[in-house]
């Protein structure tokens, strides 16, 4: 490799770490700088460095300058030598070679006043080390100004091209050399004793004309000017794989608009800075991206449709079997009614409870309905006050009778690991697998003859599906819920509170009179979705008659937060 080399006084910053060698009141064993300029430069004959060692000096193999933002540190080999000081003892260290990370400091290499550069250090000696006796000039505590002569060597140095247009005629190097960099690794001693003088040679008498190519450049940092491209395409790339990511969990039927969005992306990134093109993209895709980020942090949800396909599972009910209690009369006999549900959750965890209910139990929460809600119903006029006790009565009625069906849920939870937001999500998914079963008081003919002809109810009716007549209140118990599987929105919606109460997760019970349906609110840091603050805890609603919903999520319709009152809730601290 060809070298120039120079000879020049320099200005420093060094930490005060590794101390050794003594300069006033520090000693320094190696110098961390953060700031290097070298001025006052002399182009010099080829030296020996093992003839300059000689007297109080610093070397260093190599010193790499600051030159992009991406790349402040570097790995260095650090192999200690003999270390002396006339008015200090002999300090002998092992030879071995030891790896250590050191800062890149900014460096300018002054040609003139108005230019400089700045480039590798290779084979770089410091004399005459002196330290700065104004403390005023210490940038802090650990830091510590030093000044001295430098004898260095650079490969085909050039002066950069500024960004500044402005001419000059100031003389400096020699325009036609290059900048290289050698990642040699670097071995750094101090030492002392000995004397020499070199032949100097000042700079301006082998300057080239052309040096007048050189621009002001203001002190600073240089960033890569191509380089940075390919990091921002890496960097984008990246984003747009978790963006993708995303979508294919929670938004699977959207996923093939991110994919395309991802391509259009990639592509344009090998436009022009001022193709048409790209700045289309940018400005569709912006849009896009803002529409989607109101929507899904907004209190009405997403425009997207919320459903998430998963997996199905089955639900099994076998036929009563006949139970005789101990010392009963064989008229005092009881059926018990098995379960077998299977059921997935969005992250494709399978699960599967087997539980039993009994009759007599039905029974006995049946008798318990009908006379709490006929109370309430002659003595509370309030449609929330109503719903408010007749939910509460079910609940505590119910709550010891549940106790089975909370211990293999919560069992579930802790042999997969899952958190409480995953663990209400596989309660919410368990509810969802049970079909559909409208649950109404009075008989079918007296709620179609209330309801108009394009009512839900009377729709539902209308195509024979199967439905669960004469219910006190509308609504099923939790217990009645999972003895016969046959409820709707507000008996679904009781399930979950009950279950998510007893495993200590907040919750709730909307309804609304205005869309005249039920959903579960979830107190969670779900962080998207439709939500309301219940004793300050973000409730998030979701929707349990259907599958594909996720904590959060509920009919496009029926997002108007307004539209919805709490009418049950617990909140778990």
């Amino acid at each position: 490799m060809n070298y120039k080399y120079f000879k020049a006084k320099f200005t420093g910053l060094s930490t005060t770490k590794d101390l050794v060698l003594n300069i006033g009141k520090h000693n320094f064993y190696d110098f961390y700088w953060s700031y290097i300029q070298i001025k006052d430069i002399e182009c010099i004959d080829a030296y020996n460095v093992e003839q300059e060692k000689i007297g109080d000096y610093f070397y260093t193999k190599k010193i790499h300058p600051k030159k992009n933002w991406y790349r402040p540190y570097y790995w260095s080999t650090y192999k200690p030598e003999i270390i002396l000081r006339k008015d200090f003892f002999w300090i002998d260290y092992i030879n071995i070679k030891l790896p250590k990370l050191k800062k890149r400091p900014d460096l300018f290499i002054s040609v003139t006043e108005q230019n400089y550069f700045n480039e590798n250090l290779h084979d770089v000696i410091l004399k005459d080390i002196e330290l700065e006796e104004n403390s005023k000039n210490y940038i802090k505590k650990e830091f510590i100004e030093l000044n001295g002569t430098i004898f260095f060597k650079i490969e085909i140095p050039e002066i950069k091209k500024p960004v500044n247009t402005e001419t000059n005629n100031s003389k400096g190097l020699n325009s036609s050399d290059n900048f290289n960099s050698d990642d040699n690794s670097e071995n750094t001693t101090v030492g002392a004793n000995n004397e020499k003088t070199v032949d100097q040679k000042n700079v301006n008498n082998n300057v080239e004309k052309n040096s007048d190519n050189a621009k002001p450049l203001p002190p600073g940092p240089t960033f890569p000017r191509v380089s940075s491209k390919w990091l921002g395409i890496v960097f984008g790339t990246l984003i747009w794989l978790i963006l993708l990511a995303f979508f294919w969990i929670y938004y699977q039927n959207y996923f093939i608009y991110a994919l395309i969005g991802f391509v259009g992306w990639f592509v344009t990134r090998f436009f022009g800075t001022s193709s048409i093109f790209k700045t289309l993209f940018n400005v569709v895709f912006a849009g896009a991206i803002l529409i989607f980020l109101i929507s899904l942090f907004s209190n009405k949800g997403s425009l997207i449709d919320p459903t998430v396909p998963k997996k199905d599972g089955n639900v099994k009910v076998s036929p009563p079997k006949p139970i005789k209690k101990d010392g009963a009369s064989t008229d005092d006999i009881d059926y018990s009614v098995a379960k077998d549900i299977n059921w997935f959750d969005f992250i494709s965890n399978q699960y599967q409870v087997n539980y039993n209910t009994s009759v007599q139990s039905f029974f006995e929460t049946q008798r318990e309905h009908t006379t709490a809600e006929a109370n309430y119903r002659a003595t509370t006029g309030n449609p929330l006050a109503y719903f408010n006790k007749l939910y509460t009565k079910l609940e505590l009625f119910d709550e010891p009778k549940i106790d089975s069906i909370v211990k293999l849920l919560g069992s579930k939870a802790t042999a997969k690991k899952l958190n409480q937001i995953e663990t209400a999500e596989m309660v919410t998914t368990f509810i969802q697998e049970i079909p559909y079963v409208l649950v109404h008081q009075g008989t079918c003919q007296e709620v179609v003859r209330s309801e108009s002809g394009s009512s839900f109810v009377a729709k539902y009716h209308a195509d024979r599906k199967p439905c669960l007549a004469d219910v006190p209140g509308g609504v099923q118990s939790p217990y009645e819920f999972l003895h016969n599987l046959k409820g709707d929105c507000d008996t679904r919606s009781l399930l979950g509170y009950a279950i998510l109460k007893k495993m200590n997760i907040s919750a709730s019970v909307w309804v609304s009179q205005a869309y005249g349906h039920s959903i579960l609110g979830v107190g969670l840091p779900i962080g998207n979705g439709v939500y309301k603050t219940v004793n300050g805890i973000k409730h998030y609603g979701v929707e349990l008659t259907n599958k594909g919903f996720r904590l959060g999520m509920i009919s496009p319709q029926q997002r108007d937060m307004s539209n919805w009152d709490v009418a049950l809730f617990s909140t778990q601290y």
